[in-house]
């Protein structure tokens, strides 16, 4: 009997256990040219460990059914737009919950150092987070990589196109 109830319960596990990742994500919710109407930075923590612009993008482009105000790791950013026109700035949002100095590069397609600034030491992983704007108007056309990095050795980073 005994057995019988061990082998029922090993066959039924990987059942419990995928059905309790999939719940997480909601497939048939993810539409992701969903119009958010709101291009804030405003970031929240999937259930899924990922850190997305705000909960629109969250739940209705990627179906993500639970999540925390708030970014999931220790530091991240935010570029819009990500197409810069000549004329265009170049807003960068900045969340760190460190209190450490992080520097910030904007890097071109053969791999110059194009801009370098450093970024004050922040605990804000609340609103309102730190907001540059960058004049990227003499910039050459391509694709650049904006990049942020601690002494802690975090970092992340993101591509933007100047037309």
């Amino acid at each position: 009997m005994r057995l019988r109830w061990l082998v029922s319960l090993m066959l039924l596990l990987p059942w419990f256990v995928n059905s309790s990742q999939a719940q997480c994500i909601d497939p048939l919710s993810i539409s992701p040219g969903f119009a958010c109407p709101d291009p804030s930075y405003n970031p929240v923590c999937g259930c899924d460990g990922v850190t997305y612009r705000h909960a629109c993008e969250a739940r209705y482009r990627n179906g993500v059914l639970y999540y925390s105000e708030g970014p999931c790791s220790g530091l991240e950013f935010d570029i819009i737009p990500t197409m810069v026109g000549p004329n265009d700035n170049l807003i960068f949002t900045f969340a760190q919950n460190k209190g450490i100095t992080a520097t910030l590069y904007i890097i071109d397609y053969f791999g110059k150092v194009v801009h370098q600034q450093f970024l004050p030491a922040m605990d804000n992983y609340n609103p309102p987070y730190f907001q540059l704007s960058l004049d990227v108007g003499n910039y050459r056309n391509g694709v650049y990589i904006i990049a942020i990095t601690n002494s802690k050795g975090d970092y992340r980073y993101k591509k933007f196109v100047k037309y």
